[in-house]
């Protein structure tokens, strides 16, 4: 029987008809299949057109000038940039697979390779990494999961998300970089952007998002007609304070507003990401950062300033019969525009400070000195921070931000030291952020204290891998196994082991500190070491360990909570009140016997 084909605009009319998805190949299997099939399928699916939508859709983020040199080289052709990008995917997925499945310094060289090779170009991929299902041990009840579970699902998900941080946070201390040499203040908004990068947050997004602010705030100005064209209102002392006010009431009307209380000690009040989306009930510099961002897309020049009860923000006019306007975005409220005369020198001197000096403190700050200004907010406010408190991870990421912004602007050797102690936390971090971002920015001194460091974790992470810890070899028996789920008998917190020792192989100091030659057994019984619940490192006796099994609800929270049981652990499994985590391909490869014996325990307890 002979198959008419239909007209080739039907064709592509058909084709149209494909929904572009972010995380599924549904619609792309449908359009390569078009590209095996007939002829006029195949012109069909090879119109260009029809393959942006899919782009626009799977590729949200990019390498700027990688981006650039992919439009030139394809002549802008989607359907071959699209295959550029999937190319990238595949690469990245590949190098993903061994990072999971490798022990030692590999790992850290491929994350430098995803770094220099594709920087941004890969975030798509890892994003969807990042997000595999889960287990259906650790579904929400009632909520199926619909997509199959990729072997080894959650060590993958954890180290895509490590690769994530290590491509956000290279960028940012790069960008940061720049403002040794150039700091205007058109850098403010990506370099201050660069804080959320710690949090695996792309600065794009927070672009986006300050874009899509200024669009509603021109909307905002047309509907109460406030004048929009700079050469109208610069020139105008009233009409600029009007514009300036105005962004404020704009602001307020969003919900962003000065925060109070114990709000206003919140973590999340120092992260742009945070910040402009869920906590805009913010701090003094945080108000300021969008209002003088949206000010600059709505052509007024306006920047910070470093004022010592808290930061205002000042706006000039080109026209020098113009004076400069100081504006209070926190209490804009109750008063956003300052007089230079009477309320800048007021706030001098609750300050304590003479109006004498009044000129250092209303000149337009640096990207860099707000920079550091937020940054030792959040360094001296770690014990202001209020009851439930937000997880070990968040702390120490805005620990790490908070050192690494002092190190590049300050060169202070405290702050690196503190930064290697926490690197564990962000071990893919250590070439592509360390060594190949931050060195090249540092004094001499500090380059090589950091080489030095460096290097020992290379050797320890390859030292690591060389080594393996059979319990047939034990001369001491081990009651416990990497995997077991306990409780301290002491403190009462949940702990996940993902490690031991024989005998204690801590420090004397620590020994001494913690009171272990106090115990029945004193240093001479296995040590292990454990996770909590809170993802926090614990390094555990076996005389305090009781075997114990967790709540649905806490299993559910365990990635969440403690991201860092990803990297260790593959699946849980709960019999009897007895419960035991499946071993991640890394903890398989250093505790070889250990899978086994928590199956044999498991199943037949003592």
């Amino acid at each position: 029987m002979t198959i008419r084909e239909l007209p080739f605009d039907l064709y592509v009319h058909i084709l149209e008809q494909l929904t572009p998805l972010t995380d599924s190949d549904e619609s792309i299997t449908a359009l390569v299949s078009c590209l095996k099939a007939s002829s006029s399928l195949r012109a069909a699916a090879s119109v260009p057109g029809l393959w942006e939508p899919h782009y626009r859709v799977r590729y949200t983020i990019c390498d700027p000038a990688k981006e650039q040199s992919r439009k030139q080289s394809t002549g802008g052709d989607w359907l071959l940039m699209y295959l550029e990008r999937r190319r990238i995917d595949l690469q990245t997925l590949n190098i993903l697979s061994k990072i999971v499945t490798e022990r030692g310094d590999g790992r850290l060289e491929r994350a430098r390779e995803i770094n220099t090779m594709f920087s941004f170009d890969a975030w798509n991929a890892l994003e969807i990494a990042a997000s595999y299902p889960l287990p259906e041990t650790f579904h929400e009840l009632g909520v199926p999961e619909q997509r199959p579970v990729p072997a080894h699902a959650i060590p993958i998900r954890f180290w895509a998300q490590m690769l994530l941080g290590s491509i956000a946070r290279s960028h940012a201390v790069r960008t940061w970089g720049t403002l040794l040499s150039s700091d205007t203040p058109q850098t403010l908004e990506l370099s201050f952007a660069c804080v959320s990068s710690f949090f695996v947050c792309p600065p794009m997004k927070v672009l986006s998002q300050l874009e899509e602010l200024a669009a509603l705030c021109k909307t905002y100005f047309i509907e109460r007609k406030v004048p929009l064209d700079p050469a109208e209102f610069t020139s105008d002392a009233g009409k600029l304070r009007l514009v300036c006010s105005s962004i404020c009431d704009f602001l307020r009307s969003c919900g962003f507003e000065a925060a109070d209380g114990h709000r206003f000690h919140m973590l999340q009040n120092r992260f742009p990401h945070l910040f402009l989306t869920t906590h805009k009930a913010t701090i003094p510099i945080s108000l300021v950062y969008v209002f003088v961002c949206i000010a600059q897309k709505m052509g007024v020049t306006a920047a910070p300033v470093d004022f010592p009860t808290r930061v205002l923000a000042v706006v000039s006019s080109p026209d020098p019969d113009v004076s400069d306007i100081f504006v209070d975005v926190f209490g804009s409220r109750t008063q956003a525009i300052l007089s230079l005369r009477d309320d800048i020198p007021q706030f001098l001197l609750q300050a304590g400070i003479t109006p004498t000096s009044m000129i250092r403190y209303i000149t337009p700050a640096s990207s860099t000195s707000m920079l550091v200004r937020a940054s030792r907010n959040v360094l001296a406010s770690f014990s202001n921070f209020p009851a439930n408190p937000v997880s070990e991870d968040v702390l120490h990421t805005a620990f790490y931000a908070s050192l690494m912004v002092n190190v590049i602007f300050m060169n202070n050797h405290r702050y690196l030291l503190n930064i290697m102690k926490h690197i564990n936390r962000f071990l893919l971090d250590l070439l592509p952020v360390l060594v190949d971002s931050l060195t090249p920015l540092l004094n001499s001194h500090l380059q090589e204290q950091l080489t030095k460091h460096c290097k020992a974790v290379m050797e320890d992470e390859k030292e690591a891998a060389a080594t393996s810890h059979p319990r047939s070899t034990l001369i001491r028996e081990m009651k416990f196994f990497v995997g077991m789920i306990f409780n301290h008998a002491a403190h009462g917190y949940v702990g996940y082991i993902y490690g031991w020792d024989p005998s204690c192989a801590a420090t004397e100091d620590w020994i001494r500190e913690m009171g272990v030659d106090s115990l029945s057994r004193g240093r001479h019984q296995p040590f292990y070491h454990a996770l909590t619940q809170n993802g926090s490192s614990r390094y555990v006796a076996e005389d305090n360990i009781r075997p114990t099994c967790l709540e649905s609800a806490d299993v559910r929270r365990i990635f969440i909570d403690a991201p860092e049981a990803g990297r260790y652990f593959e699946d849980l499994t709960q019999v009897d009140e007895r419960a035991r985590f499946l071993l991640s391909p890394e903890l398989n490869a250093a505790y070889p016997d250990d899978d086994a014996f928590g199956d044999k325990w498991l199943k037949q307890g003592d």
